[in-house]
């Protein structure tokens, strides 16, 4: 069933999704070529922002241009869970937002800590997103499939539309 959600309720609905992922496939278009990159999620705020940490010593971190378009997929198969978000990336220069968004998680990446000086903080200002969601057990949909193949009718995908979260 398609649901589209706008503002508050979009941002509301990509919470919802895509924190329990927490990864994602950072997507940009370089040199005429998309490349992707795994990112762990470490915060969706309240305005529907991404936040991530990377290193300086990384392509993200040592070229990312403010303003640069980026597309974030976020993919649990498991649940059948979808989301596909566009936006911009920028580096923020904020002691106070590393502290913010530090946990223990990430001194695997960054073991001299919150003072690494490579370490800084990347978000994405979400423009809009488009979701699927079908949480139904898997049971449920391989019978929705069955039926489908049975009736020759389409099966239920679940919950999918857009948010626009700008």
């Amino acid at each position: 069933m398609e649901k589209d959600f706008q503002d508050k309720d979009a941002i509301k609905k990509l919470k919802s999704l895509a924190e329990d992922i927490r990864f994602c496939m950072y997507t940009t278009y370089t040199n005429g070529k998309i490349e992707s990159r795994p990112m762990t999620t470490l915060e969706i705020d309240e305005q529907g922002n991404a936040w991530f940490f990377t290193s300086r010593k990384t392509e993200i971190g040592d070229s990312t241009n403010h303003g640069e378009p980026v597309t974030l997929i976020y993919s649990e198969p498991k649940n059948n869970t979808y989301i596909s978000v566009s936006g911009t990336a920028e580096i923020v220069e904020s002691e106070t937002r590393k502290e913010e968004l530090w946990n223990p998680m990430s001194k695997a990446w960054f073991p001299e800590g919150k003072e690494d000086p490579n370490l800084v903080v990347l978000k994405v200002t979400t423009d809009e997103a488009a979701y699927w969601d079908a949480t139904s057990s898997q049971m449920v949909v391989f019978f929705s499939m069955v039926k489908a193949v049975l009736t020759g009718s389409t099966p239920d995908g679940g919950d999918h539309g857009k948010l626009n979260l700008a």
